[in-house]
């Protein structure tokens, strides 16, 4: 990571060890700025037993909150795994390091809360002190935890972060412990990133899940390893009774060489079935950040189990469900979206499909899909997934993904999706006027202003972006967007980003009570 830090310093640490303590906050470190944290060592056999949380510069909220354990890369409670990565180490003897920098300005606090069952922990810090006014870094290091179980199959996507303000995506861990007796798969897709949708869009998608942390073959029966920058360390089967094993498994990834900045907002999921998962993320961003997750009791964080990692499917007294602790993300305007329908051979771009017509938001249409598309498989998760209907759905910094509201049973991710659907709102003009239409999307999109075609059937292979003038009439203005999906370069893509700018550079946003 590449930070602005002064050249002179006086290198310090601070170390102690902590005896076993049940139930209580503890103070590791109150260091007074400017300085930078470059190296933290811990070590504990019970590593979620404890919350790492880290303040910068007298901020109230956290920047950093997550289990001990899983902060290191040790994902589900696993005491230890080998990891030997550019910022995460572990020993044996169950020893912890990490190599973030981390500037502050004026203070850096560090403190523990130790669960009611208690641990041990010794500790080492090592951290520069800089002189007085020299540090000129704007960025802050963060590292927020999250679990969901059980997670979304074929649908809304796990959410690892978001975050907004400034500042760069560095990496993030990842663990799964399949418990989806349905889907019976460890992922359902890879990671798909947004990036400043309002502003200067850019989305990335990735495609089989272990692909995003260098692995191959859908990542089963992975023998572990740990490479600089990414790796699947710990991996597997968990006999608990049925048929079949339950495969758990923990990777990484740190956007070292590839980097990926923000400058307004970055919105972050991985694709998901039933299964329990857990995250970290590590970014750095000026402050004030914005939290979405609210730390859960203590029987939510810890596994009953260290080493069976037993979790029953249908325990509802250890399940984490999504939105129980999620604090409500941020959302700029609103759609109403209707699909799927076939477009195997273009059919749906080249002609007007029914919703396109008339807007009842109670109607539904057979989405003409033939006998092999995966549209028409039997699923139990989604049995009338072919049938075309009309939702409501907020747009994340002006993005929109259909592929979280219309999104075939298929554990095949290899196939395409082919389909389309569409997207209707209303912009409020203050006047009379000229506007620009910021757009990005992937495949083909069609869009028009009242009824009238202002952008044709327009193709990108990949996700990119387009600027459309076009008038706007006083009062309501009623927007409407088709888009497409298939494989081209983006992986089955199926999102857009949009924005209306006036002169000014006031931007009307989209709304769904037309």
């Amino acid at each position: 990571m590449d930070l602005q830090l002064p050249k002179q310093f006086t290198p310090r640490r601070i170390l102690a060890t902590v005896p076993e303590v049940k139930g209580q906050r503890i103070e590791l470190a109150d260091l007074k700025g400017p300085g930078c944290i470059q190296r933290i060592w811990m070590g504990t056999l019970h590593n979620r037993r404890a919350i790492l949380r880290i303040y910068w510069d007298g901020e109230e909220q956290p920047s950093v909150e997550s289990p001990i354990g899983d902060f290191f890369g040790l994902c589900h409670g696993v005491v230890m795994y080998p990891i030997n990565s550019l910022y995460l180490a572990t020993s044996d003897q169950d020893t912890y390091t990490s190599f973030f920098p981390m500037p502050f300005a004026s203070q850096a606090r560090i403190e523990v809360e130790v669960s009611p069952q208690g641990l041990d922990l010794f500790w080492h810090i090592e951290w520069h002190e800089y002189p007085p006014d020299t540090l000129k870094e704007p960025l802050r290091f963060h590292a927020q935890w999250r679990r969901e179980y059980p997670c979304q199959a074929f649908g809304e996507d796990y959410l690892v972060l978001d975050a907004a303000g400034q500042g760069r995506l560095l990496g993030f861990t990842y663990g799964v412990r399949v418990r989806d007796d349905a889907a019976r798969w460890s992922h359902g897709g890879a990671d798909n990133i947004y990036i400043d949708g309002e502003q200067n869009p850019a989305f990335l998608r990735g495609s089989g899940g272990e692909d995003t942390f260098g692995v191959g073959g859908g990542g089963v029966l992975h023998k572990p390893d740990t490479t600089l920058y990414q790796g699947m360390p710990y991996y597997e089967h968990e006999d608990l009774g049925p048929a079949r094993a339950y495969q758990s498994l923990a990777a990484y990834r740190f956007f070292e060489k590839d980097a990926l900045p923000f400058n307004q907002h970055l919105h972050f999921r991985f694709g998901s079935v039933g299964n329990d998962i857990c995250s970290t993320a590590y970014w750095y961003q000026t402050e004030p950040h914005r939290p979405f997750f609210r730390m859960p009791p203590w029987d939510l964080v810890e596994p009953a189990s260290i080493k069976g990692l037993t979790l029953p499917t249908g325990r509802p007294e250890l399940e984490l469900r999504r939105g129980e602790y999620d604090l409500p993300l941020e959302t700029t305007g609103s759609w109403w979206l209707c699909g799927p329908f076939e477009d195997a051979d273009g059919q749906a771009m080249s002609a007007e499909l029914p919703p396109e017509k008339a807007f009842d938001p109670s109607g539904s249409w057979d989405g003409g899909f033939d006998d092999a598309s995966p549209w028409r498989q039997p699923s139990s998760i989604k049995p009338e997934q072919h049938i075309a209907r009309w939702t409501n759905r907020s747009a994340i910094d002006g993005f929109i993904d259909f592929g979280h509201v219309f999104r075939p049973d298929t554990k095949d991710i290899a196939r395409t999706w082919p389909a389309a659907a569409c997207a209707l709102a209303w912009l409020d003009s203050p006047a009379d006027t000229q506007a620009l239409l910021q757009l990005a999307w992937d495949d083909t999109l069609v869009v028009k202003v009242n009824d009238q075609t202002i952008l044709p059937p327009t193709h990108h292979r990949f996700f990119d972006s387009r600027h459309v003038p076009v008038t706007l009439k006083r009062g309501r203005n009623k927007i409407t967007l088709k888009l497409n999906n298939h494989r081209s370069l983006s992986w089955g893509a199926w999102c857009f980003a949009f924005a209306a700018r006036l002169p000014d550079g006031t931007i009307l946003r989209p709304k769904a009570d037309g």
